[in-house]
């Protein structure tokens, strides 16, 4: 038995009657489930493609909440989407009840039913979502984002109310800035920078780990190559208030993700200098406004507790 999300029309009807229409699961493929009269639960245990999400729901002990009369809004990754994020079924076999609880919460949004229409115009909407975190939803007439992660714009009502088809397993952020940095590889010569910088009027280690919300363009470790430095030890040597000015160049306070972003967008920077971000195509890149050096964007949108990290390919420069 196949269980179908059917697409989200959106812009053609409204939200009242996108719900009266069900979006509903095919009769000849899901027999007995009806949106007037299956919970969430009849429904996802119909679907052999949600094998996965609803294994973790059993696991949590949620199935009997999602066949009660509360209303929730569940974020469903189907199990094509749960084991390219990194959670087949051997991993939820594996959770205990408390982390299959906290999965299965962190993409349900209790009270209330959430369509993907209802953010159209939105820009980083924070919702609070049951397990009392946070995510972030854009969205436009064509695409609807979650952390970053884009909507596959499908919808299954219930009669306790509705599923949105998701491409991605939705997950929180577990590190701030500061522990992002200090965790990834590819930035061991911006963490020592960050530990080398000026401590005016507070070091930069707890900015990053107290403050924000910031985007944080993070310039790697090629970046830094390029510039001249070898080794981390190298930054040894450099002016304390240049490094501080240097990462300063590249926080903006604000949280962005790239689908934020338009063509020729200018952000004021922590450094009080002017940010212009360009892009042809697929391709993004950053300069100073009156700086004739630019820097590649080498990946996107990797949220934390207190922002979102881009990493770039050169070092920023007024």
């Amino acid at each position: 038995m196949n269980f179908l999300f059917r697409p989200n029309i959106r812009g053609l009807l409204s939200a009242a009657s996108l719900l009266v229409l069900a979006l509903s699961c095919n009769k000849d493929n899901s027999p007995g489930i009806n949106s007037q009269t299956s919970s969430l639960t009849q429904t996802l245990a119909y679907g052999n493609n949600t094998t996965i999400f609803y294994s973790a729901v059993q696991k949590a002990g949620l199935d009997s909440v999602f066949s009660g009369p509360a209303i929730f809004t569940l974020l469903v990754p189907n199990d094509l989407a749960c084991t390219q994020s990194g959670y087949p079924q051997s991993v939820i076999d594996g959770f205990t009840r408390e982390q299959a609880r906290q999965w299965v919460l962190y993409q349900t949004y209790a009270g209330g039913i959430l369509t993907a229409e209802s953010f159209i115009g939105k820009t980083e909407e924070k919702i609070i979502m049951a397990n009392g975190d946070s995510v972030f939803i854009s969205g436009d007439s064509n695409r609807t984002y979650v952390n970053g992660n884009e909507m596959t714009n499908s919808e299954l009502l219930a009669n306790n109310g509705l599923m949105l088809a998701q491409q991605y397993v939705v997950l929180p952020p577990t590190m701030n800035l500061e522990q992002m940095i200090a965790n990834d590889t590819s930035l061991s010569f911006l963490y020592q920078a960050v530990q080398l910088a000026s401590p005016v009027p507070d070091t930069l280690s707890n900015v990053l780990s107290t403050g924000g919300p910031f985007t944080l363009l993070a310039p790697d470790n090629d970046a830094f190559r390029s510039a001249g430095y070898s080794s981390p030890a190298d930054l040894d040597t450099a002016n304390p208030d240049n490094l501080r000015n240097l990462i300063l160049l590249g926080m903006i306070p604000t949280r962005l993700f790239s689908y934020d972003v338009g063509d020729s967008s200018t952000y004021q920077s922590l450094a009080d200098s002017t940010l212009i971000i360009y892009i042809l195509g697929l391709e993004r890149s950053v300069q100073v406004l009156g700086s004739s050096n630019s820097a590649g964007f080498v990946s996107v949108n990797q949220m934390a507790i207190n922002g979102v990290m881009f990493k770039i390919d050169s070092l920023l420069s007024r």
